[in-house]
């Protein structure tokens, strides 16, 4: 028998999935409990960018629906916070009950200018059973002023912990899932746009070619570089940058909510978490985190939040507080438009299913669309593999 390092092993599963973020983790979790053999490859710490950047907002489709009509958005969304609630008492296929619930609505508020389309929109057939109008007297700390001049509406979406979700996730797959680095121990064989084998040399020296009846690109951004390298045009991916602003201040209050504005787009959307030194930050998206907010300085993206919040909400005092931003990426599929497509994405291009799920909250969506596209389980391997595991990823206000 040859010395070990010099075999040549191979290893046959039903899918590999490359990506350590949440549609790479969720899938996993659903393929595996469906009884296929899985593999998960990730060149990154679990959760790193696009999935522990998120707000953790599971919406189920209001935010895009206040211009007056439920959209192919909204209705893509409307079965997601039962998915992920379900998840979380540990029903279903995937568990997280060991995951933390933020909250377990937002709060949608008005500007004052906005009061009758808003109490109107609320008022619909189509909404009915997903919101509520608060009393004056039963509003939240936040909003307990008499400036304040809008109206606050509940509505039934759940913030949850990003960093809990992912770790979550990647517990139900802990042992299928290895950190790789491409072009050093880890490199894609393919032949006429199909994805033939992965090679990687283990830790041992052996090499191991990787062979599956599916590969799914769950990698979020990381999917152009191989769907490049693998020849393959369409999809093409889209990237929409986001600079996203990080307020922290001891003693601040939750505060998860969506503001209604003019615009199509709300001008804020808010939610609170705690830092790993157990320091509150209020997380903000929304209309300033995008166009204008991309092409700031973070000088100018903090001097426009303050501002903001100024104009917005004048009774609350930040002017102690830390400021600072986070930029990043959200990865989909090419539009025409360059907009958001409306649901989960998986498209089958031979043996690779290329997948981006669009939001966070539409992980399930997509896990489903994978497995209708995965059929039975055939390899019946799940040998281990001699790799390094991946570390978690650290959130934006835990970064440097």
């Amino acid at each position: 028998m040859p010395p070990a390092e010099q075999r040549n092993l191979t290893r046959i599963y039903d899918t590999v999935i490359i990506g350590g973020g949440v549609a790479a983790l969720w899938t996993a979790n659903v393929l595996k409990n469906a009884g296929q053999s899985v593999v998960v490859l990730t060149n990154a710490p679990l959760g790193e960018g696009q999935s522990l950047a998120a707000q953790g907002v599971i919406h189920g489709g209001l935010k895009y629906a206040v211009g007056g009509k439920l959209t192919d958005s909204s209705e893509a969304l409307a079965a997601m916070p039962g998915r992920w609630l379900a998840a979380m008492r540990g029903e279903g296929p995937v568990d997280l009950s060991g995951s933390r619930l933020l909250c377990d609505h937002q709060l949608m508020w008005s500007l004052p200018n906005m009061v009758s389309q808003v109490v109107s929109f609320f008022g619909s057939k189509a909404l009915r059973g997903r919101s509520a109008a608060i009393a004056r007297e039963d509003y939240p700390a936040i909003f307990d002023t008499d400036v304040y001049k809008g109206k606050l509406f509940r509505i039934d979406e759940p913030v949850v912990d990003p960093v809990s979700i992912i770790r979550e996730l990647a517990r139900g797959v802990e042992k299928e899932t290895y950190l790789v680095e491409w072009k050093k121990n880890a490199s894609i064989e393919s032949t006429d746009a199909q994805l033939s084998a992965i090679v990687l040399r283990e830790d041992s020296g052996e090499t191991v070619r990787i062979t599956a009846s599916r590969y799914v690109l769950a990698a979020g951004a990381g999917n152009g570089a191989i769907l490049s390298n693998l020849g393959i045009a369409t999809p093409a991916m889209q990237l929409r940058p986001l600079h996203q602003l990080i307020i922290r201040k001891r003693g601040l209050p939750d505060f998860f909510s969506v503001c209604v504005g003019t615009g199509p787009k709300p001008p804020l959307v808010s939610t609170t978490h705690v830092d790993s030194e157990g320091r509150t930050v209020w997380y903000i998206g929304g209309d300033i985190a995008e166009q204008e907010g991309v092409a700031r300085t973070a000088a100018d993206q903090i001097a426009a939040g303050k501002a903001l919040f100024a104009k917005l909400m004048p009774w609350i005092d930040l002017a102690d507080a830390e400021w600072f931003t986070w930029r990043g990426n959200r990865a989909e599929p090419l539009t025409g438009t360059g907009d958001r497509p409306p649901g989960a994405y998986c498209e089958r291009i031979g043996n690779v299913l290329v997948a981006w799920p669009t939001k966070l909250a539409l992980a399930p969506n997509l896990a489903d669309q994978v497995l209708r596209e995965s059929g039975a389980p055939v390899a019946g391997e799940n040998a281990p593999l001699a790799l390094p595991r991946p570390g978690m990823g650290r959130a934006p206000w835990d970064l440097p």
